[in-house]
């Protein structure tokens, strides 16, 4: 029986020993100089291939040999604490990573159970390899291979990167070339700034130059396109764009990620500043088309409009649509200035000219065509015997002529409500044609309503994550102040 509880007591506290060595502390992990001096590589757990040691072993060798700098890379299974960047950052400056004169180390410390990474630089290496680059390598690098389970590929990939970049006559001007997006945001060498800015600074000047021109159209007017209002209207519509695709990148590609990130910023800024020209040339179209009373003088400013504004308009998709408008306006009034003969004796009344007085040329009937924008009159006054002729124009699809009073006024296919439709019954309406000038009233029909229906609702709710990254240190006599970057995948 003793030796029963002997044996069990060994057993167990042989495992409780196998635990506390699996959760590895800064003095108990294995130094690779211990090795030799050729070795750069801890892998305590087998958590790396064998071959792929070795090559990562002769890659910092490689480094260390042209530029005296020195890449060490630790793999665990787990360790003690809390902190992957505490960790690394006291591991680092234990075993004096990099150079004691340059303190150009680098450190890539990996936790295989915690599923962190983190790089520690020295003080000499964070101006080689500043964190925002170090973020970038591990977020193309190991992430993307390390979710795949594929730890060798990930770990082989940064190295093979970084060698590149450290051995290369210029690592600075090299690592710029090959990861423009991960330069600080707010650095001129920020591929992703500069274009965000060169991009602000045209649609800034097409903006104001739309103004003018709006502006020098409508002079003379009481009309004024509006400045700063259609900034406002293009943010909303950028709101509102972002709020129908947030659905479609979520629910359907499942690529949210892809899509938000900041070296998409000038594709985001060029969709924002487009909509945002787009509503000031909206303004300007409508403010010229409220501004003019004769349509030959509208279409005289549209054609300015859009002489002079042609080029921003293809820039913005959005008024392409504005663009369409109008060059269908001037399709619908091809003809409509000709005199109604070649005798050259005709001159058209000028609805804007305060003198013209138009309205002494229509009788009640046409007034009443007008009034309703059933159609509109082109007049026509014949110098030479005094003859008047109303040319009708912009005739309405929703209006015909009333059989009755013979002018373009019978509203056609209305409907009333005779019997409004309950949750418990139907209701009944009716289809009718009625004219606007005089009591002409055509019956066509009744019609059923449905009956009103209760519709369930449901709401449904959803939580976020989050995860958080710090900077960290440094390798080989060297000493690190906490540079660096990690990351989770």
């Amino acid at each position: 029986m003793i030796n029963r509880i002997s044996i069990a007591a060994l057993l167990l506290s042989f495992l409780c020993c196998t635990m506390l060595l699996a959760q590895y502390t800064v003095q108990s992990l294995p130094n690779p100089k211990t090795q030799g001096q050729s070795h750069f590589v801890s892998n305590p757990d087998g958590v790396l291939g064998y071959y792929t040691v070795a090559e990562l072993d002769a890659i910092s060798q490689s480094i260390d040999s042209l530029t005296k700098a020195e890449y060490a890379i630790v793999v665990v299974g787990d360790y003690v604490g809390d902190s992957d960047f505490e960790f690394a950052l006291e591991l680092f400056n234990n075993w004096g990573i990099g150079k004691k004169e340059t303190n150009n180390g680098l450190l890539l410390f990996i936790s295989k159970d915690r599923r962190e990474y983190r790089f520690i630089s020295g003080y000499g290496m964070e101006a080689i390899f500043p964190d925002a680059y170090l973020k970038r390598v591990g977020e193309t690098y190991l992430v993307p291979n390390f979710r795949n389970g594929d730890y060798d590929q990930g770990v082989l990939e940064a190295s093979r990167f970084i060698e590149k970049i450290l051995k290369s006559p210029d690592s600075v001007a090299e690592l710029e070339r090959l990861m423009p997006d991960a330069a600080p945001f707010w650095s001129m060498r920020n591929p992703v700034l500069v274009n965000t800015l060169w991009m602000l600074a045209l649609f800034t000047v097409l903006y104001l130059y739309v103004h003018y021109i709006s502006g020098r159209i409508l002079k003379g007017t009481k009309n004024k396109p509006k400045l700063i209002a259609p900034i406002f209207w293009g943010m909303g519509c950028m709101l509102l764009l972002m709020f129908l695709t947030l659905f479609i990148f979520v629910f359907i590609f499942n690529n949210l990620e892809e899509i938000y990130q900041r070296k998409n910023l000038p594709y985001f800024a060029f969709v924002l500043l487009a909509l945002i020209l787009a509503m000031k040339i909206t303004n300007g179209r409508t403010k010229i088309i409220e501004s003019f009373k004769d349509e030959e003088d509208l279409q005289q400013g549209l054609k300015s409009y859009v002489k002079y504004l042609f080029i921003p308009m293809l820039l913005t998709p959005l008024a392409w649509f504005d663009l369409g408008g109008i060059l269908n306006r001037f399709r619908r009034n091809a003809g409509r200035f000709t005199p109604p003969d070649t005798s050259g004796s005709w001159v058209r009344i000028n609805r804007g000219d305060a003198k013209a007085k138009p309205q002494q040329y229509l009788d009640a009937g046409q007034k009443k065509e007008e009034s309703i924008k059933s159609l509109r009159y082109e007049i026509w006054t014949n110098t030479a015997n005094k003859e008047v002729r109303l040319l009708p124009w912009d005739k309405s699809s929703h209006y015909r002529d009333c059989p009755q009073c013979h002018y373009f006024t019978l509203e056609v296919n209305k409907t009333r409500t005779i019997r409004s439709a309950t949750y418990s019954s139907s209701g009944e309406g009716e289809k009718f044609d009625s004219c606007q000038n005089c009591n002409y009233f055509k019956h066509i029909g009744f019609f059923t309503i449905a009956m009103k229906s209760r519709e369930s609702s449901s709401g449904s709710s959803g939580g976020g994550s989050s995860s958080r990254s710090s900077g960290g240190g440094s390798f080989g006599g060297g000493r690190s102040g906490g540079g660096g970057a990690g990351g989770r995948w």
